[in-house]
């Protein structure tokens, strides 16, 4: 369960119903409306891989993805949101940009929140 406190997960979903809830009521933030959810994507959906694999796979805390699982979201993520969906559906457009910042959140995840859960004990 540390897995979802992780701080820059609960950034990450904050921030993401930020944006929406401010698109859904005709406020648009800008430059956050289109780039800092890309930031924030690969971090929180790999947070969830993360946590799921700690509780009903691995059942370990100290378990952390490996680089290829980290590369494998972001190419999965990169592929289909920024190379499928645009060609079969109008809602979504492909931006290189996003890829960029699908690259870095997974650089950010793998680096600063794929850590075990340290419990210390007094």
């Amino acid at each position: 369960m540390k897995t979802l406190l992780n701080p820059w997960f609960i950034a990450g979903c904050l921030t993401w119903l930020i944006v929406i809830t401010a698109r859904k009521l005709g406020h648009p933030l800008p430059y956050i409306n289109g780039n800092i959810n890309d930031a924030f994507a690969i971090p929180v959906i790999a947070n969830i891989g993360l946590w799921f694999q700690r509780v009903f796979v691995i059942k370990n805390n100290y378990y952390v993805l490996s680089p290829w699982h980290v590369i494998f979201i972001v190419v999965y993520v990169s592929v289909v949101f920024e190379g499928l969906l645009p060609l079969i559906s109008k809602v979504y457009t492909a931006d290189w940009i996003d890829v960029l910042l699908y690259v870095i959140g997974g650089l950010f995840f793998y680096w600063v929140m794929n850590k075990p859960v340290v419990v210390v004990r007094d």
